[in-house]
């Protein structure tokens, strides 16, 4: 039987990268999925490789994270076709890689309002409708990155919203498990992942892209599906007993930033 059989996941930024990778994973798994995306273009190309490859239903909406009109169309379409979500990924999100005292105000804004305000409409919303909708069961997963436990060079807007992004899962969480509702909410926290965004931040240069993976103690970079791995299982009765947690999908990576020794 399939982890995730016959659940309707909600996945957004599903149209490159993570996201996309999430999404196979999810259908693969045996789910029906409702793909989001703000780029309409790779989303009908991802819709294709995906509906070629599935008997799951896969269908699309596009959606900006950072618009609660654009997450509100976004639930009432579901309500009235699916019914209700089982899971959502919070996956969509935006980098900004500049030292502090080249960044405006407005960079650093708008870095919030995607990354973080975004997660938190959809958190709120699949609360709700998971709440209303589904006996107060349900499974969040939100993207955050090793960025958002330990600081990262030049990336203080991102660092900044995605520990939000961390904080924000426990402390709902916390409050969802204060009224006992089995609604769980987790956070994943990727490393460098070889996506177009990740090669858009830092360049196609060969000989960096080496120094970093001489970096990973488990020497290599990471895959898309090495974060879906770990969404799915989220998403799954497998971790019903986890909630307000964290998984660091990184190959190490964040324990050779804290400088200890993995043979401590």
């Amino acid at each position: 039987v399939a982890k995730l059989d016959n659940k309707v996941i909600l996945v957004t930024g599903a149209g490159r990268g993570i996201g996309k990778g999430c999404v196979s994973k999810i259908l693969l798994e045996g789910a029906n999925v409702i793909a989001t995306d703000v780029n309409k273009e790779l989303l009908e190309e991802s819709q294709r490789e995906w509906s070629g490859n599935t008997d799951q239903s896969i269908r699309t909406n596009i959606l900006d994270i950072s618009s609660e009109e654009d997450w509100n169309k976004v639930m009432s379409d579901i309500e009235a076709k699916e019914g209700f979500i089982h899971g959502l990924v919070n996956n969509a999100g935006i980098v900004n890689l500049k030292p502090i005292e080249e960044m405006s105000l407005e960079e650093f804004r708008e870095t919030q309002r995607v990354n973080l305000t975004g997660t938190f409409i959809g958190t709120k919303l699949a609360v709700g409708m998971m709440r209303s909708k589904n006996n107060a069961k349900g499974s969040i997963v939100n993207i955050s990155s090793i960025s958002g436990q330990t600081g990262t060079l030049n990336c203080s807007a991102y660092s900044a919203s995605k520990g939000g992004v961390r904080m924000l899962t426990k402390a709902v969480a916390l409050e969802v498990g204060a009224k006992r509702e089995f609604i769980r909410i987790n956070s994943v926290h990727p490393g460098v992942i070889m996506t177009p965004m990740q090669i858009e931040r830092a360049g196609d240069d060969a000989d960096l892209w080496e120094e970093v993976r001489k970096s990973i103690p488990l020497g290599r970079l990471g895959k898309p599906e090495d974060v879906a791995s770990a969404v799915t299982y989220l998403l799954s009765d497998a971790s019903e007993f986890m909630t307000g947690a964290e998984l660091t999908v990184d190959g190490g990576m964040r324990v050779a930033l804290s400088g200890t020794s993995l043979n401590d």
